[in-house]
């Protein structure tokens, strides 16, 4: 095998590599409702949404609804399920007003309601790179995630909780390695601080 076909191959397995696993620096915040009871009640998941492409905001609803599973099994019911049973409303908003949830909730059946929404804050780092011995700088990836939890009858939020992710690429002129590093896009690190942050429900449930 060549020389160049050996460089090729190598740099094919770390892009394999890399591409299979997220990486990223974290960060999760409650900003209150970060101790629930999910023993009780039926808790609606909406729809997802953010400012990415349709294909990650299926990812995000996907493993959000599996980690709200786990937590809360068969009392878990999502929206298509939900309209085939009851008349709601086309779209619930992210953020209902007193009077919204309270409709939802004399509609649905229904006591909770869980809203997930992304957001990709930049994509401004290179998958891959090698310290530019030259300049000193760094540059990121950045992705949040957001969740709110209503209480339907009472038509009040319960749980208003974050999960922040970053992936940064440095240049300095002091390191002289030359090394291969890599970056975690924004996308798929915003799932993963959704699944995250939908673990930290389920460590700090008061019903276990």
């Amino acid at each position: 095998m060549g020389n160049r076909n050996y460089k090729n191959l190598i740099y094919i397995v770390i892009l394999t590599l890399a591409s299979s696993c997220v990486g990223g620096k974290y960060a999760y915040e409650f900003d209150t409702g970060k101790n629930l009871d999910f023993s009780n009640g039926k808790w609606i998941f909406n729809e997802v949404s953010s400012n990415s492409e349709s294909k990650n905001n299926k990812r995000l609803y996907g493993e959000s609804y599996e980690e709200f599973r786990k937590i809360l099994g068969d009392s878990l019911i999502d929206l298509t399920s939900l309209r085939n049973i009851s008349l709601v409303e086309p779209e619930i908003k992210f953020e209902p007003d007193q009077s919204e949830l309270k409709e939802l909730y004399k509609n649905s059946k229904c006591d909770f309601l869980i809203n997930v929404r992304g957001q990709i804050i930049s994509n401004n780092a290179s998958s891959f790179y090698s310290n530019d011995q030259n300049l000193s700088y760094s540059t990121s990836n950045r992705s949040a995630v957001f969740i709110k939890i209503f209480d339907l009858k009472n038509g009040i939020l319960i749980s208003s909780s974050n999960g922040k992710a970053i992936s940064t690429e440095e240049h300095s002129d002091l390191e002289k390695d030359g090394s291969l590093n890599w970056t975690t896009r924004a996308e798929p690190m915003m799932v993963r601080a959704a699944e995250g942050l939908i673990m930290k429900y389920n460590k700090y449930r008061t019903d276990k």
